[in-house]
């Protein structure tokens, strides 16, 4: 029997969700500790199914979990939806929300969060709090930050209704679709299942991906990256209005109708996200009980279509490794030597792209 009982996942998205979910389910009782609110975010879509390479039963569980009865692209709101419920009818999981985590740290009994209202202790420690991580600072000080990729995503998620209806093409939309832009930039655009999981006409949601190598300055000039480093990403309110007005012409004069007004739908409403693209090769990913997975660990290129199942693979890895070791510095030290080659490799994977890409 593991003497490893408790633990604390440093955020709750979807690399958290998931690895609070595959160590509760291997019987530790987990405290999940996420700094914006219950309904904060968005996000835009991703794909469960691509790139899942994790057979184990409990990634197979977890991958259900994440994606219901769906198979194909969904939004990101209704995959972390399925997830946060799951783990707020599993027992042994409490989720604490607005609670901003400022110190992590570790003694020889135990590992420890202060957030901005308490300080938490546990067995191990794992951080999920994505590419601007403060847990990575911990575990590996000198190699503390991601890099900046040299482009950027603008990202978010319509709901038809929102939408005028005369837009919508007679026949069936292809539910994934690229549009060039103006010089090197281009456009995802994905029809997706609303949040009641339905594909039906009036209750879809419109994704979208848009990949930009020239607005840079914009991200220097909001201290989003510093240094070559990313630190967080723009939210519409600090998104320039010249900025905002410039991505609606440019929308209305090289995408098609239907995209373009989605676009101005997702900047007038505030809904648009302006994420720069990060990448971190990790040289390693624990330090005695405390550890990093996700982002936070392996940030990559949404190119890759790796994302979502590299995390998947995390929390299924260590979740399985629990019960085989007492000890917790031995627990983490091979959760590193299992995972970082894999993780290291997918991100290298896309790298090619990002330096083809990316601009400085």
């Amino acid at each position: 029997m593991s003497q490893i009982k408790t633990a604390i996942v440093v955020g709750g998205s979807l690399a958290g969700m998931m690895m609070a979910l595959a160590l509760a389910k291997s019987g530790v009782k987990v405290t999940v500790l996420e700094r914006h609110s219950t309904n904060e975010r968005r996000g835009a879509v991703l794909s469960v199914h691509s790139g899942a390479i994790n057979q184990s039963a409990l990634a197979h569980e977890l991958r259900a979990i994440a994606a219901g009865d769906g198979r194909g692209i969904e939004s990101w709101r209704m995959i972390h939806q399925r997830l946060q419920s799951e783990a707020h009818n599993t027992p042994n999981i409490d989720v604490h929300f607005n609670e901003s985590v400022q110190d992590v740290g570790e003694n020889r009994t135990y590992a420890y969060a202060q957030t901005n209202q308490a300080k938490y202790q546990a067995d191990i420690l794992v951080g999920a709090d994505g590419g601007s991580s403060l847990v990575r600072k911990y575990v590996n000080p000198q190699q503390p930050n991601a890099i900046f990729a040299g482009y950027q995503l603008w990202v978010a998620i319509v709901e038809e209704e929102l939408v005028p209806k005369n837009l919508w093409p007679g026949k069936r939309y292809s539910d994934f679709q690229e549009f060039d832009g103006a010089d090197d930039d281009f456009l995802f655009a994905m029809i997706v299942p609303g949040m009641d999981g339905s594909r039906e006409v009036g209750h879809r949601q419109i994704g979208l991906a848009w990949y930009d190598n020239g607005s840079n300055d914009v991200l220097y000039q909001s201290g989003a990256v510093q240094n070559n480093h990313v630190l967080h990403t723009l939210n519409t309110r600090s998104i320039p209005q010249e900025i905002r007005m410039q991505l609606i012409g440019r929308a209305q004069k090289y995408f098609p109708p239907l995209f373009a007004k989605a676009i101005q739908v997702a900047i007038e409403r505030e809904y648009l996200v302006a994420t720069p693209i990060s990448e971190y090769v990790a040289s390693k990913m624990s330090r005695g009980r405390v550890t990093i997975v996700g982002d936070a660990a392996h940030a990559l290129t949404p190119m890759t279509g790796k994302g979502f199942n590299s995390s998947l693979d995390d929390a299924a890895t260590l979740g399985g490794l629990i019960s085989k070791y007492d000890d917790a510095n031995q627990l983490l030290q091979k959760f590193e030597d299992l995972r970082m080659p894999i993780d290291t490799e997918i991100v290298r994977s896309g790298q090619s792209f990002s330096q083809s890409y990316g601009r400085e």
